[in-house]
């Protein structure tokens, strides 16, 4: 009997050891899903921060003390512009050209608009982002407010100039009474462009 009772013993300690096994590796396995958690968790807080900002960079208006735009939208609006410029300058640019007034009447002549005045060229400089603007104004004779939109496109095709303001009044209601109601008087736009400045050596 002794020696039966022996041999069950035997036989019942690889099942404790086994039980042991488990357990260990079910707390390896709980401690590394817990590290794994904690992970993702400050995985997920980052990205939420992150989300947070960019809807705050998205809405965002006005400029900074130093002229720079807040929001995305309006910054990318500023590298295009500054990006035409530079590619303008590594052509006629770089000669220091203004705003050609053969161009703008060949664009004018297009939409059979006339032209009333033109404003003297301003040169506008900016260290601060390094490049310079150059506008002027163009005021016309009354026209259809479809060929004072045609004239801008047309003119913002030209790959080198922008068009920054547009400005019209509604015709008299006399003029203006029949439909399409597209009649505008004192139109006028301002035109310009930006090229890098040129850095002292």
């Amino acid at each position: 009997m002794a020696k039966e009772k022996k041999v069950k013993d035997d036989d019942a300690a690889p099942q404790g050891d086994h039980l042991k096994y488990y357990c260990v590796v079910f707390g390896v396995l709980v401690v590394v899903v817990g590290v794994v958690a904690l992970m993702q968790r400050n995985k997920l807080n980052a990205y939420r921060a992150a989300n947070q900002q960019a809807r705050v960079a998205l809405k965002a208006t006005g400029t900074t003390s130093d002229g720079r735009p807040l929001g995305i939208g309006e910054l990318a609006v500023e590298v295009e512009k500054f990006v035409q410029g530079y590619r303008a300058s590594s052509g006629d640019g770089a000669t220091g050209e203004g705003i050609s007034n053969v161009r703008m009447q060949s664009a004018e002549e297009a939409v059979k608009v006339t032209r009333e005045w033109a404003g003297r060229e301003d040169d506008t400089p900016d260290q601060g982002k390094g490049f310079r603007t150059k506008s002027r104004e163009f005021k016309y004779q009354d026209c259809t407010l479809e060929q004072l939109v045609t004239l801008v496109r047309n003119i913002e095709q030209l790959g080198r100039y922008r068009v920054y303001e547009m400005r019209w009044d509604l015709a008299d209601a006399k003029l203006n009474s029949q439909p399409p109601h597209h009649l505008v008087s004192k139109p006028s736009i301002k035109v310009g462009f930006r090229t890098p400045l040129t850095k002292d050596r």
